[in-house]
């Protein structure tokens, strides 16, 4: 089912099972066609993340004072782009599936992954005594949220900031207008797909609501992908925030 403007909520045990799924399709060869997709396209999934990774990196200014939290990390692409000389990098994730094949993949020193639900991400870190953190990503998890637990994400993330912090957002959006996905059968991944693609307009509201409250400016934003061929959706477009304090 294809639901414009309306607001529409999607269910979470759908979701869980979708990346259970995925997981199943893990490939040594093209790891991260697991969370980009595009199974049959090795080297889309390949230029999409050199692309990603050239830009935002070199904005994250990360350095050996830098703590990492990956909220969604799925099987930690962002954890391979990021220098081993950081302070810190925790990974959580809500599916054990994902989560599995993170540890398997990266066994760096200094480099975690737990598992556990975005919208309890304030108790999942307690639980695991961990601290807070100076480097946020939230790095396409908006779009399996429903619109309270966006809010209720963004409150946690900026309670476990440290008091100079940056956050990074990298997000699909609906150009136009919002549009939800609800179990609608995608062709290309074979397997039932549900997701929230929201506006500009609508994700401002949430960091007006939240991070913005917690002393949060935009600093930086944009569309991610600047070649046509790497926007090959006509309805959403990647898109980014950087965010500090």
């Amino acid at each position: 089912m294809r639901i414009k403007e309306k607001v529409a909520n999607i269910d979470y045990s759908e979701t869980r099972q979708f990346f259970k799924n995925r997981a199943q399709k893990f490939q040594e060869d093209n790891p991260y066609s697991v969370t980009m997709y595009q199974d049959n396209n090795k080297e889309l999934v390949q230029e999409r993340n050199k692309k990603e990774v050239g830009r935002i990196l070199p904005m994250l200014q990360l350095d050996e004072r830098s703590r990492v939290l990956d909220i969604a990390c799925g099987i930690g692409r962002w954890a391979d782009a990021l220098p081993g000389n950081i302070a810190e990098y925790c990974g959580v994730d809500f599916s054990s599936e994902l989560i599995k094949i993170a540890r398997e993949r990266n066994t760096r020193e200094k480099f975690s992954f737990i598992e556990g639900p975005a919208n309890e991400v304030e108790q999942v870190l307690r639980h695991a005594d961990k601290g807070t953190y100076n480097t946020i990503l939230l790095m396409g998890i908006m779009i399996y949220l429903n619109d309270e637990d966006i809010l209720s994400v963004l409150e946690q993330v900026g309670n476990i900031c440290e008091e100079h912090a940056l956050i990074c957002i990298r997000e699909p959006v609906g150009i136009e207008e919002r549009l939800t996905l609800k179990d609608f059968f995608s062709d290309e991944l074979k397997d039932n797909y549900n997701a929230i693609y929201r506006t500009r307009r609508e994700l401002g509201d949430f960091y007006a609501k939240t991070l913005f409250k917690k002393g949060f400016r935009i600093a930086e934003e944009g569309f991610l992908f600047e070649e046509e061929a790497l926007n090959n959706r006509k309805e959403t477009s990647q898109y980014f925030y950087i965010l500090r304090r």
